[in-house]
């Protein structure tokens, strides 16, 4: 016999089916609901009307944590494509860079001999060889480079960057009085042993001009010439 009635048992349900019921209350519960029937129904619908909100919850939970990993991994995405674009944009603008400086400021093109014009060849009081160079294309020089061989010929080689600009100076590399200093060479020469036995200028492959060559006689330079070098001292 149930101690228990349907009435009281229904009323209980809700604490039976959230288990805060004490002990023997619930097996009271339990002993009466294995023979009615009428109760354990009710336990039932109790069950599926719990049921559904729990399990949207979790649903919503589900949906609710995809989205925030969405939301993350999109974040993570639009940091990473940043990124990835900064140091594209960075690599585009230094090559850029590079290419201008390259290409307008790197003196790295030799001036062909068919634009250089060497006269006033001449000897100075003090030893050394000055001479008059004219470029005749109207374009700048940026660097004049000297190198040695080793079979003693110098070469003197003016240089541009690869885009030539126009001069308007009337004087400048392209255009002046210049001296070699014979004696200084020989001594900054990377093998003294080979001494410098003819100095030219312009490209080594351009058919360049001879300047000096050992036993050639230059003549006495003029006072106007003297006075060129007087001065810049």
């Amino acid at each position: 016999m149930n101690k228990l009635s349907c009435e009281i048992v229904r009323d209980l349900l809700p604490l039976y089916y959230d288990e805060v019921c004490s002990a023997d209350t619930r097996k009271s519960i339990e002993a009466h609901l294995a023979t009615c029937e009428h109760c354990t129904a009710d336990l039932h619908k109790l069950q599926q009307s719990s049921r559904l909100p729990f399990e949207v919850i979790e649903k919503n939970k589900q949906e609710s944590t995809a989205l925030a990993n969405f939301k993350g991994y999109w974040h993570r995405s639009r940091a990473a494509a940043f990124a990835r674009g900064l140091l594209l944009a960075t690599t585009i603008c230094g090559v850029i860079g590079l290419g201008y400086v390259g290409l307008f400021r790197w003196n790295i093109t030799q001036v062909p001999s068919s634009v250089i014009k060497i006269s006033d060849v001449s000897l100075l009081k003090d030893g050394k060889i000055a001479y008059h160079v004219k470029l005749t294309d109207g374009y700048r020089v940026n660097q004049i480079s000297g190198k040695s061989e080793g079979n003693g010929n110098f070469y003197i080689t003016p240089m541009r960057p690869v885009f030539k600009t126009k001069t308007d100076a009337e004087l400048g590399l392209g255009n002046s009085y210049e001296l070699i200093d014979l004696e200084q060479l020989n001594a900054n020469h990377t093998d003294p042993s080979t001494q410098i036995k003819a100095i030219y200028y312009g490209p080594k492959d351009d058919n360049p001009i001879l300047i000096w060559k050992q036993g050639m006689q230059l003549p006495p330079a003029t006072d106007a010439v003297e006075a060129q070098f007087r001065d810049r001292d």
